[in-house]
């Protein structure tokens, strides 16, 4: 059962007169869904269509790209800690995902339909600028990231994890960040020693 200890992180993100707003929040309630998933858990497989957006409590999520060959790329990370929105780039798009969005910690999120987000963003326009703010700060970062470390060395792009998101660190696996660098496990943990 959804109750208001559910949406404390949700309401800390959005602007104060939507957080103080009982219509809003009312209506916000009875558009969520919440759900748990496991470490390993799928959000999206390829070939879905993605209708759904998603607000992380809690948990750790991977973005994973797999060619026709079958090899897997780590695209992005959202967590509780940064990026708490989460869906793909197919939700606004429409057509079938490319990608996966794949748990590698056991999660709490609050789900939302497409016609949901529609709904309250075409009723509470502050929602609406507040969502698509939220979408495009996330895509925004996203790029960034990829743009740095397609510009850094291997050995400079994880000196930047260090300084700057020193929590993908911590909590996403190696391999995982291996993957998001484009190298082999092993090499990415000899830099690892390297710098620390």
């Amino acid at each position: 059962m959804i109750t208001d200890k559910h949406f404390a992180r949700l309401l800390k993100d959005l602007p104060e007169a939507l957080s103080h707003d009982d219509n809003f929040i009312s209506d916000l309630k009875s558009h969520a869904q919440l759900i748990s998933v496991k470490k390993n858990d799928y959000l999206l497989r390829i070939g879905e269509i993605c209708n759904e957006a998603y607000f992380i409590n809690k948990g750790l999520f991977l973005n994973i790209y797999i060619n026709e060959k079958g090899n897997e790329a780590t695209t992005g990370f959202s967590s509780d800690h940064q990026y708490p929105f989460l869906s793909a780039i197919g939700y606004f798009t429409r057509t079938p995902s490319e990608f996966e969005i794949k748990a590698i910690e056991e999660g709490e999120l609050i789900r939302f339909s497409r016609q949901h987000i529609e709904d309250l963003s075409w009723r509470y326009r502050l929602f609406a600028t507040y969502y698509q703010n939220a979408m495009l700060t996330i895509i925004s970062k996203l790029y960034s990231m990829f743009a740095i470390r397609q510009s850094s060395t291997a050995e400079e792009f994880l000196n930047y994890l260090y300084t700057n998101h020193m929590w993908l660190i911590k909590r996403v696996p190696d391999k995982y960040i291996a993957h998001f660098m484009g190298v082999s496990t092993s090499w990415y943990c000899k830099l690892k020693k390297r710098i620390i």
